[in-house]
């Protein structure tokens, strides 16, 4: 089953892809993806230095090269944050959320 994310989800996996350079070739891509609209989102908040976006690749494709791509210190400032957040979240909103009772499971 498909598992959407939130676009702080993506940032952070994007901006963790970035700073371990895991991004070895550009890609084609939907410009309607999560993917792209972080991306895109990312690069104009000054979160990354040397991203490629091109949204004129094709009628229906946009690129993306992350190769040369560094973070800012904006962008490492953010990946912190995310990182902080991420690992503060214990994953049990959605439950918590659903949970009336407010009694603790047995």
């Amino acid at each position: 089953m498909a598992h959407n994310v939130s676009q702080d989800e993506e940032l952070l996996g994007i901006l963790r892809d970035v700073a371990t350079h895991r991004f070895h070739q550009g890609r084609q891509v939907n410009p309607n993806s999560m993917l792209y609209q972080t991306v895109s989102v990312a690069v104009e908040r000054g979160y990354l230095n040397n991203a490629t976006l091109d949204d004129n690749y094709s009628h229906t494709l946009a690129s993306i090269d992350l190769t040369k791509a560094t973070l800012t210190e904006a962008g490492t400032t953010k990946l912190q944050a995310l990182t902080n957040t991420n690992d503060n979240n214990d994953g049990n909103e959605a439950a918590a959320a659903t949970d009336t009772d407010n009694q603790p499971e047995a």
